[in-house]
């Protein structure tokens, strides 16, 4: 299963369709979303792509620690935001608390910033301490001073390999 995390960038609203092609390519998918995420698209929205409940806060269901050990925890779109909370370990929201849980579990995770070009220079320094972690990212496309969502069949694929390649690890 993969833990597809929607921040608020207006990239959110690919999330759907990334979604349904994580789905036809055979991928059970559940979803968080930060409450900036839920400004640009509705919980059902995501719900509809995945067949499934969406997070959107901690309950005393502890979804946090119970979805971190899934295949893999993707973050899509990662905002400045989530990465720079995450390079430091803050958890102040459900989609940085499973971070820190999936991270303790040695779960992998995906990030595909999606941003304004200043924002993605500027947290060069929390993007390589992330990367030094072992934590995995999408390359954003530059164009229109802008650092833009990966094609979507190219985080569809690299989701794939990545848990492919956490199998055959652990085997």
């Amino acid at each position: 299963m993969i833990i597809l995390c929607v921040t608020g960038s207006i990239a959110a609203t690919k999330c759907v369709q990334l979604a349904r092609d994580l789905r036809r390519n055979g991928v059970e998918v559940k979803c968080f979303m930060s409450d900036s995420a839920c400004d640009i698209i509705h919980p059902n929205s995501m719900e509809f792509a995945t067949g499934q409940n969406v997070v959107t806060k901690l309950t005393g269901k502890i979804e946090h620690v119970k979805y971190s050990q899934e295949d893999l925890i993707l973050v899509a779109p990662a905002t400045a935001n989530v990465i720079s909370k995450f390079a430091y370990k803050i958890s102040d929201n459900p989609i940085n608390a499973l971070l820190l849980a999936a991270y303790g579990h040695n779960t992998p995770i995906l990030m595909v910033p999606s941003m304004h070009d200043a924002m993605y220079f500027a947290i060069n320094e929390n993007l390589e301490k992330c990367k030094k972690e072992g934590i995995h990212f999408i390359e954003p496309k530059m164009d229109e001073g802008k650092a833009k969502f990966s094609d979507i069949e190219n985080i569809v694929l690299e989701s794939l390999r990545l848990i492919n390649l956490n199998k055959n690890e652990v085997e």
